[in-house]
């Protein structure tokens, strides 16, 4: 037996063993053994509906996690865009903070009061910086792109916004270095370059995020939840009358070359131009989401190549309303820029529907990744023509790399998540049982 201490010669067992093994213990309570499962775990942000989705895996398996709603939350991300029922609410909760230009206003007594009762705490876009603000470290940071690349940077704004954009990038750098964890899965080199300065001593994970909650798009028909979803009518219609049905729900964000968040949206288009002026006798349609900075060039390119009955621009939607088109659809698209992405929000929508992806991706940037899922891999327009001849010529291949990418999201990234996720929680729980955090 593994004693832990003695007293006047006599073998005691360690203390933690007089107490139940299993309770839930308040911060500052002494020396007692805690259950994973009853750790409070927040996640705060829902950039992408990345932490809704996150909260749900866990709380699946039995964990106490909650989701706070920032106050700077774009309309889309809210939880009720990416489920079809009202169980969130019964987890979900609003602060009153979040935003850059309240970072002076917000005091630090809301802030606390709002995660004291945390064992945990996981935060995305300006998360570290409030946690700075308070003096509290973030245990996990899941980036998206701006919250590393533009929030953290000294930058001019608007005169009567400038004291918080200062003090909050200063904060937000101060916030990811003392971040214990940084997860994300291998972002484009410049974004790389900013979390290895910012961050060199905090762990950083590469297994990618579990973005979308998979259950809830496998445990029903297509045909019940087009009826659940606004949009189900119109990509019925499109589906019915076309032979071949190509999506992408990227942002339409190509005219300035240099940035990282431009998705080559003319290659794909010219491309599509191209598959078409091959294959005259095919019935197919390209369908488009109004989404992005470059939205009346796309629609004009569309029209200067003659497009306008090929191509379908339909309405900014919630991912709920996505999934459904991605559903019905052949071929789903990402990005055909310069940049590579291995994973994103567009990349793992795909992979959860099932559906092959034509996308660009270089595939020697990931060394770290020992199994990639399949692609039709392309960037110029001549090459995303090919694809979708490719695709023409033997759909069961893609229908097979579509089923591949699913199989793939649930082993390599929902596993591993559960796996890493289970571990970090053992090692708070050993530092909470023997004082207090």
């Amino acid at each position: 037996m593994n004693f832990g201490f003695q007293v006047g010669g006599l073998d005691f067992p360690p203390l933690e063993y007089l107490f139940d093994d299993i309770f839930k213990i308040e911060r500052g309570s002494f020396f007692v053994k805690m259950s994973t499962q009853n750790l409070k775990i927040a996640f705060i942000g829902n950039m992408n509906n990345n932490h809704f989705a996150m909260a749900r895996y866990l709380r699946d398996e039995g964990y106490d996690a909650e989701l706070l709603l920032t106050n700077d939350l774009l309309a889309h991300f809210h939880p009720s865009c990416d489920t079809y029922d009202i169980e969130y609410m019964k987890y979900t909760k609003n602060v009153r903070w979040g935003s850059v230009n309240g970072f002076l206003g917000v005091s630090k007594q809301d802030i606390t009061k709002a995660i004291n009762s945390y064992d945990i705490i996981i935060g995305t876009g300006l998360v570290p910086a409030f946690m700075h603000k308070v003096g509290r470290n973030l245990d996990i940071f899941i980036p998206y792109g701006d919250d590393i690349e533009t929030l953290p940077r000294f930058r001019i704004s608007a005169p009567h916004r400038q004291h918080h954009t200062i003090t909050s990038a200063y904060a937000q750098r101060k916030g990811i270095t003392k971040t214990s964890v940084i997860h994300t899965s291998k972002m484009i080199f410049a974004f790389e370059k900013i979390i290895n300065s910012l961050a060199p001593r905090s762990e950083r994970w590469l297994t990618p995020v579990p973005i979308v909650y998979a259950p809830q798009y496998e445990s029903e028909s297509l045909e019940n939840l087009s009826q659940k979803t606004h949009w189900g009518h119109i990509f019925l219609e499109i589906r019915e009358k076309s032979e071949l049905m190509v999506m992408s729900a990227s942002r339409l964000n190509w005219t300035r070359r240099n940035d990282p968040n431009q998705k080559g949206t003319d290659n794909l288009i010219k491309g599509y131009k191209i598959f078409c002026d091959q294959n005259k006798t095919i019935n197919s349609t390209l369908v488009l989401v109004e989404y992005g900075s470059d939205i009346e060039e796309t629609k004009k390119l569309i029209h200067n190549l003659g497009l306008d009955q090929k191509v379908y621009m339909l309405p900014k939607m919630f991912r709920k309303d996505i999934m459904v088109g991605m559903m019905h659809s052949d071929i789903l698209c990402g990005q055909f820029s310069q940049f590579s992405w291995i994973l994103n929000g567009v990349i793992t929508e795909a992979l959860v529907s099932g559906k092959p992806l034509l996308t660009y991706r270089k595939d020697d940037d990931y060394p770290e990744y020992s199994d990639l899922f399949p692609v039709y891999n392309a960037r110029l327009p001549e090459e995303i023509a090919l694809r979708l001849n490719e695709y023409l010529l033997k759909p069961s291949m893609g229908v097979e790399m579509g089923q591949a990418g699913r199989q793939w999201y649930q082993t390599e990234v929902v596993e591993k998540f559960f796996n890493t996720y289970t571990q970090y929680f053992d090692r708070i729980c050993k530092k909470i049982s023997w004082h207090e955090r």
